[in-house]
């Protein structure tokens, strides 16, 4: 299922837009949101989920990286498209959450990794092997059972709710199956009735915002419409950091000195 038609708002395209409109917790959803009639988002990058370890792809920094540029990211179309050497800088920013990232000459994500998929694609498979094999991170993959109650996957939603309710995008681990452990943005979840939610998310291997819905029952049989397995909720201190990012800046910008 495809998500929203509608809310869908372009990224900001000066300094000072960015400054006014990046501080509001809708601001990196109404980006994420379906244009209306589009079969792509111009805010998400212009490739999805590929290459990687034994080309399994690299769907957990395809995600991190996405959720960055939709916080940290702002445009100056009218200015000259960067170098190579800042944009590599830019892109590396991105993949460590660590500021705001101006990329002048673009107006659009998407454009901008177009014209750079090698350059991006690259530092994801080196943060993979990075993470993956020197930090152990594979071992993540392997927690978390693929198979809960109804009980405990309601308790694994409402956590989910509350964070992207509270901080924003939320990063979820999908324990799969019989394959590594996939990633998400769930960019909003809407209570239904019952105890059950709307899950709006964004999963690196489609182009465009997608939905599940979850209703109280045994899993798997009842309880989920179009989510393969069970979500986790990770990464909760990066939001934090990126968000704080984005504070400092606007605050910076309002005073004149970003």
């Amino acid at each position: 299922m495809t998500g929203r038609a509608s809310g869908w708002q372009p990224a900001a395209v000066s300094r000072e837009e960015y400054a006014a409109r990046a501080v509001s917790p809708g601001y990196a959803r109404a980006l994420a949101a379906n244009p209306p009639g589009a079969a792509s988002n111009p805010n998400l990058l212009a490739f999805g989920n590929s290459g990687g370890l034994l080309r399994n792809g690299v769907c957990w920094w395809h995600s991190r990286f996405t959720r960055a540029a939709l916080y940290l990211v702002y445009f100056e179309p009218s200015k000259p498209k960067p170098d190579a050497r800042t944009a590599r800088k830019a892109i590396r920013s991105l993949m460590n959450a660590d500021r705001v990232v101006e990329i002048p000459g673009y107006s659009c994500l998407r454009d901008f990794s177009a014209d750079y998929t090698k350059e991006i694609q690259k530092i994801l498979e080196r943060r993979q092997i990075s993470d993956g094999v020197l930090r152990f991170a594979w071992i993540d993959g392997l927690s978390g059972s693929h198979r809960v109650s109804g009980r405990r996957l309601g308790a694994l939603l409402d956590g989910i709710h509350a964070e992207t309710s509270r901080a924003g995008l939320a990063y979820v681990k999908l324990q799969i199956h019989g394959i590594d452990a996939h990633s998400l943005l769930v960019t909003e979840m809407e209570p239904l009735g019952g105890g059950g939610y709307r899950c709006r998310y964004l999963d690196s291997n489609w182009p465009l915002e997608r939905v599940w819905e979850y209703t109280p029952g045994p899993y798997p049989e009842s309880a989920v419409t179009g989510m393969p397995g069970v979500p986790y909720l990770q990464r909760t201190g990066e939001l934090r950091r990126i968000r704080a990012k984005v504070a400092e800046f606007a605050d910076r910008a309002g005073r004149g000195n970003a």
